[in-house]
């Protein structure tokens, strides 16, 4: 299930929030680098606000976070890869609904891990070799918790003409964001016998219940 499917990478959260600092191999790799990083401190200025933070403000911190990251993460590039093959067959309407109601997912997740998970420090580490393609960039980071905990967390940026935009991430080397969610939505497509109106309105009951339609 959805629900599932987010407490297992929660870790996409730290998106925006832990590529901080600067200095690498390449200049294309520090552009992707800079645009994250100025994300990070409004989102850390965010975060300071002790009201803001609480659960029953839930709803307007996810709002907050959305104006912060939606010039940061291509939300329909990763939507669209998520339906893969499903995609072309969709209606434009479709498209856009399930881009939407996957919004929604990553969002709440962020918020959600945001508010819980305590960052101690963090280790950027530089690119072993240039990328074959500048409009291409991995960065990689490994995260410290309080308590011990250690991520290692791989972005994938990608430059298009409004930017730099994050279209993919890694947690611990295992948990491919995208790919995941992709298995989900296929497993999902075939238990409603591949109907993408049933299989989004689904999706939205269990990220936000009560909101779907029966």
């Amino acid at each position: 299930m959805v629900n599932s499917m987010l407490n297992r990478i929660s870790a996409f959260a730290f998106a925006a929030l832990l590529m901080l600092g600067a200095g690498s191999a390449t200049a294309s790799w520090e552009e992707a680098g800079s645009v994250i990083e100025t994300a990070t401190k409004d989102i850390l200025s965010l975060l300071e606000n002790d009201e803001l933070v609480k659960e029953e403000q839930e709803e307007k911190l996810i709002a907050e976070i959305d104006l912060l990251l939606s010039p940061v993460v291509d939300f329909p590039y990763i939507a669209k890869g998520v339906m893969g093959k499903y995609y072309r067959k969709a209606s434009k309407d479709q498209r856009e609904q399930f881009a939407d109601v996957f919004k929604t997912t990553l969002l709440k997740t962020y918020a959600k891990a945001l508010v819980g998970f305590k960052i101690e420090n963090y280790e950027m580490i530089p690119p072993r070799k240039k990328s074959p393609d500048q409009k291409k960039q991995i960065v990689t980071v490994h995260v410290f918790s309080a308590n011990g905990d250690k991520f290692s967390l791989v972005y994938y940026m990608k430059k298009n003409d409004q930017g730099w935009k994050l279209v993919n991430a890694i947690l611990d080397g295992s948990v491919n964001i995208r790919l995941s969610f992709k298995n989900q939505f296929a497993d999902m497509m075939q238990r409603n016998r591949k109907d993408v109106d049933k299989v989004i309105e689904s999706w939205k009951e269990q990220v936000d219940p009560g909101k779907g339609s029966a």
